[in-house]
């Protein structure tokens, strides 16, 4: 299975949290540099959107944990198809829920360019993460996985 799949590239090998921690990060600081308004800065909505991502990214994470499968997106296999849990709504409790987290940041930072940050991260992660993801469990589980992925949206 690994021999066929393609050396992943160093923007898989480095986390989707890094990224989205990187992608927050850079639109808080432009906008800090450029004195932009807060108009949308509503802390206490934030924080608990903020938590709410948190808890659906952390079920997958525990989803992962329970059967002993590889959490990291560019090991070269999993041990296991996870399809319990979160994984019954949705293929990517974690990235959801990494990006439900960037939104909740972004009404915390409050700039109409920290909303630019969750955008920038569900494009990353459904254009290159993803697709590199489920190539790996398509060639690792065969129909197994296609039948998963009939049943289960990408997102929701």
């Amino acid at each position: 299975m690994s021999e066929d799949l393609p050396k992943p590239s160093i923007l898989v090998i480095i986390p989707p949290p890094v990224w989205a921690l990187l992608f927050v990060l850079t639109v808080w600081l432009t906008g800090r540099m450029v004195g932009l308004a807060a108009p949308f800065h509503f802390p206490l909505i934030g924080w608990a959107v903020f938590a709410i991502g948190f808890l659906i990214s952390a079920s997958g994470r525990r989803a992962f944990a329970r059967v002993g499968t590889e959490v990291v997106p560019a090991s070269k296999k999993n041990s296991s198809l996870v399809v319990s849990g979160p994984f019954n709504y949705t293929r990517n409790p974690m990235y959801l829920g990494i990006l439900v987290a960037t939104i909740g940041l972004a009404f915390v930072i409050g700039t109409i360019l920290a909303f630019v940050a969750p955008v920038i991260f569900f494009v990353f992660v459904n254009f290159i993460s993803i697709p590199y993801e489920e190539e790996k469990m398509e060639r690792q589980f065969g129909d197994d996985y296609r039948a998963y992925k009939a049943r289960v949206r990408r997102w929701i």
